[in-house]
């Protein structure tokens, strides 16, 4: 097929010339493209040579690559549907560094998908995304993709197997820009929090700060959950040794990555580890999330751990945007519960069974905390 140029609500989507190159040097620069495109990097001067012959060939081949250029000529990005299934096609799309905030990908994506629907008779349009990429699953949502879940080890990126968020879209899915996704705002918000480096926390108590888990922990990290107060109360493995610790510092970031927790470790004025705090976000209900701890040994009574409480609930409500937060602690669990009610927590009541324990299901205290409460 011949290239199709396509008007895009301020944008134009236009077949690839010599004169985009350069700037697509530059996006591909970039290391927050770096980091989530899948193809070869740096972009060798074969590659670059050959590239409008090659999105030619596409084009011949019934799969459109256009440039997406702004109202004044300059390249703002790249979007292109692929041939995938009989009747279904995948787009993928880069937004310039420059251009970033502006809506680009999707104004872009709406313009491409109903091309596709149109003109190619596609009956599915596919989207993925390297988990971590909260700015492409952002534009996603907001042009009307459902993200359907994720595939592991989904793509191989220069050598590694990564994990994609998957999703789709069909004919009649697509949204107007006047027609944002329910919380869309609040998803926005928290797609910057989690595409940016996780901050370090100052928390007003002498000696101590708040920042993420590190190799450098894991000896600590492993000697407080085997501790027998921590093993009383948290459900770890039994038997905790440096190896779990290992593992765990895996998991810490690959939640990190999907936006569905925020991890922080108490350390002291020698850095050196004194326990966990988080703030679960994955599985709730949007605006909503649950606070854990806990303090190892050699950290206890110094009231670090009601401190740190305090400095992340406020990093909930006021980077990610949450309405409610939700306590919960084995009944029996006084030291947890005093930091509850110090923090700010309503002690809702008890819910039987609620988690399993070492005998069995054991009974929990509920609390919740809402801006108001903190303050």
């Amino acid at each position: 097929m011949d290239p199709v140029t396509l008007e895009a609500d301020g944008l134009r989507l236009v077949a690839w010339e010599e004169r985009h190159l350069a700037d697509l040097t530059k996006i591909y620069a970039d290391p927050l493209i770096e980091r989530f495109l899948v193809m070869p990097l740096p972009w060798s001067k074969y590659a670059r040579d050959r590239y409008v012959e090659t999105q030619e060939r596409r084009w011949a081949a019934g799969n459109p690559r256009w440039a997406v250029e702004d109202e004044t000529g300059a390249l703002v990005g790249s979007m292109a549907l692929t041939k995938s299934f009989p009747f279904e096609m995948t787009i993928t799309y880069v937004t310039a560094p420059w251009a970033r905030g502006r809506g680009v990908a999707q104004r872009a994506i709406r313009a491409a998908a109903r091309f596709g629907f149109e003109a190619m008779d596609c009956k599915r349009i596919a989207w993925d995304a390297i988990v971590g990429n909260h700015a492409s699953r952002l534009a996603a949502i907001r042009a009307g993709f459902t993200v359907e879940g994720i595939a592991r080890s989904g793509v191989t990126q220069r050598g590694v197997s990564r994990d994609c968020w998957v999703g789709g879209m069909l004919p009649g899915d697509i949204r107007d820009a006047g027609d944002p996704p329910a919380h869309y705002d609040l998803a926005k918000r928290q797609a910057g929090f989690f595409l940016a480096d996780q901050p370090v926390l100052e928390t007003g108590a002498a000696g101590q700060r708040l920042r993420p888990l590190q190799e450098s922990d894991l000896d600590d990290l492993a000697a407080t959950c085997a501790e027998d107060e921590v093993q009383r109360w948290v459900p770890l493995p039994r038997g905790y040794t440096r190896a779990d610790a290992e593992e765990w510092i895996g998991v810490v970031r690959s939640r990190w990555d999907r936006g569905d927790s925020v991890l922080y470790v108490m350390a002291d004025q020698d850095d050196r580890y004194c326990g966990s705090i988080e703030l679960m976000l994955g599985g709730r209900e949007i605006g909503e999330a649950e606070l854990g701890y806990f303090t190892s040994p050699w950290a206890r009574g110094r009231g670090w751990t009601t401190a740190a409480a305090r400095a992340l609930c406020r990093l909930g409500f006021n980077d990610l945007g949450l309405e409610r937060i939700e306590w919960r602690a084995v009944v029996g669990n006084d030291a947890s519960r005093r930091v509850a009610e110090k923090t700010g927590f309503s002690i809702e009541g008890v819910r039987r069974g609620l988690r399993h324990g070492t005998d069995g299901r054991v009974d929990s205290w509920v609390g919740s905390l809402f801006p108001a409460d903190l303050a």
